[in-house]
């Protein structure tokens, strides 16, 4: 049978410009042609396909599958496909899937989408593959376990089905079906910014923590068996020595719920690593307490490539992680930073500055934690991160219960005083963010001709100067709390927006002028350890 897979494209606004390979879909496809079915996957994103390109795609053959993987942005647009390519005459059995459908429930997706014919819910290649084969043989497609359906009485909700106990037994992803992975967004390498490939993979599936603002357990939640489950270190090593052969050079990104940082897998991990001859570069996500219960284990990961190590911060004050149910102090998360640093490896902080509840004090405990950690010169800024909703989480139904939800009502801000500051900043990124962006990109540029030529004078000033630039999101947040505290802000605003704007122009009048003497070694070391792509 013929099927067609398509990635929603997620619109530009909220991609952040950046995509990765469907590794999702890239399972969905290689379990299918393992059975004989011939697949396509239609990758929405890359080519950042319109409403009218997508059902050109699903016309353009008599395909008797296809598939929609939508995320909570590109979700909302598969009722206008899925309408009109019923509208032309489209036969073939549409079926959507991923962690928004899994969050608002398959009922919703069927009635918010009257065209879709199935709902995939949770973990989708034995209940897709299932499908598929039924309609293939003209079976009844409303009675698979793991799905909700449409059928001549209404719609259906089935029991769900196990989880996939043996990861190595999944074919790997059938990535010869997408875009090339330099079509893709690259990866910067420290010291000399140049951008390598990145290809995705995935180690694990599943977390057991219960953060209240995450999805993962919603999308989990309808199957039975253990959630976490872990692949064998030597088939991943080998996976990743196979997409290496098609690049000279490469970055590994993992995109695991949860890294399996634990000894004995770590060991066998870089072992197989250093005997395949380092296939590349590599990053994941781990917890804060995981790096510090086993902190002897960064050193192997260190040498056998990994260059940056995201976490889930998420915030510097105790409260709010509470808040979150992160299970974790604001204590071991700096310690967790700090040894990471130590060894070597980048830190990459995942941290919301603000949901509906923030108060002064949890801003304020928020940038000391951030300058205490040395992370404080993130690029893209953590200042105007805000905490998205995900349906079916513990904070999303707190939200939508108490209100607003509209994040533009002025009230979506519990504290008056934080909503000030939330306006004030929003007008400084309006005025200021463009050009600090220009001035990290323009010395981006000269910090890597600098370094391939051996110019340490004009290096030590670009790094000195990306820093200062990357910065100044979070002096000015500084600024504005500290006089929102004092109840001045409405006095104090202008005079902060317009010092930042003198601080970008005194940036760009450094390009022209080489320094007196060479910017200290401290400042370059310091923004060495920061330094993110």
């Amino acid at each position: 049978m013929r099927i067609l897979l398509i990635n929603m494209p997620t619109p530009p606004q909220l991609s952040f410009g950046r995509s990765t390979q469907p590794l999702g879909l890239a399972y969905l496809a290689a379990v299918c042609a393992k059975e004989g079915h011939e697949v396509e996957i239609l990758e929405g994103n890359r080519l950042r396909a319109t409403v009218d390109d997508l059902i050109r795609a699903c016309l353009a053959d008599r395909y008797g599958v296809i598939g929609f993987s939508a995320t909570s942005p590109s979700y909302p647009y598969v009722a206008e496909v899925t309408r009109r390519y019923r509208a032309a005459g489209g036969e073939a059995l549409l079926v959507i899937g991923g962690h928004h459908v899994s969050a608002i429930g398959g009922r919703t997706a069927l009635e918010e989408a009257p065209e879709l014919d199935v709902a995939v819910m949770g973990e989708g290649e034995a209940a897709f593959l299932e499908l598929v084969t039924r309609r293939a043989h003209d079976g009844d497609c409303t009675t698979i376990a793991g799905t909700v359906a449409r059928g001549p009485a209404g719609v259906r909700g089935n029991p769900g089905r196990s989880l996939i106990n043996d990861l190595d037994s999944l074919p790997l992803p059938a990535r010869h079906l997408l875009p090339p992975l330099t079509e893709y967004a690259g990866v910067r390498r420290w010291p000399t910014l140049d951008v390598v490939p990145c290809a995705t993979l995935a180690a694990s599936r599943g977390c057991p923590y219960r953060c209240t603002f995450c999805d993962i357990q919603m999308f989990y939640r309808r199957e039975s068996g253990p959630m976490r489950r872990v692949r064998s270190p030597e088939r991943v090593v080998d996976e990743m020595s196979l997409i290496r052969k098609d690049y000279p050079d490469l970055h590994f990104a993992f995109m695991d719920d949860l890294f399996p940082y634990a000894p004995n897998w770590i060991r066998r991990f870089t072992t197989a690593l250093e005997q395949h001859g380092k296939p590349g570069t590599f990053s994941f996500a781990g917890r804060a307490d995981q790096i510090v219960r086993n902190p002897e284990l960064l050193d192997l990961l260190a040498r056998a490539g990994c260059s940056s190590i995201e976490m889930g911060i998420e915030s510097g004050s105790q409260p709010v992680l509470d808040r979150y149910r992160k299970d974790l102090d604001v204590a071991t998360n700096l310690k967790a930073i700090q040894l990471v640093q130590r060894s070597g490896i980048r830190t990459i902080v995942d941290f919301i500055m603000f949901d509906p509840w923030t108060s002064l004090a949890e801003l304020r405990e928020n940038l000391a934690f951030l300058r205490a950690a040395r992370t404080d010169a993130g690029f893209p800024t953590a200042v105007y991160t805000r905490l998205t909703f995900y349906p079916g989480t513990p904070l999303y139904d707190r939200w939508t219960t108490e209100g607003p939800v509209d994040e533009d009502d002025p009230q979506w801000f519990r504290d008056p005083a934080v909503r000030e500051v939330w306006q004030a900043l929003s007008e400084f990124r309006a005025a200021c963010q463009q050009g600090i962006n220009d001035e990290v990109n323009t010395w981006r540029r000269i910090h890597r001709e600098s370094n391939s030529r051996g110019d340490d004078t004009v290096r030590e000033l670009a790094v000195d100067s990306m820093y200062t630039a990357r910065r100044l999101p979070y002096q000015v947040l500084e600024e504005l709390v500290t006089a929102a505290s004092a109840g001045e802000l409405r006095t104090a605003g202008a005079g902060i927006l317009r010092r930042a704007q003198e601080s970008i122009q005194a940036l760009a009048r450094r390009r022209g002028v080489l320094p007196d003497r060479p910017v200290s070694a401290d400042a370059a070391r310091e923004f060495d350890a920061l330094l993110s792509s």
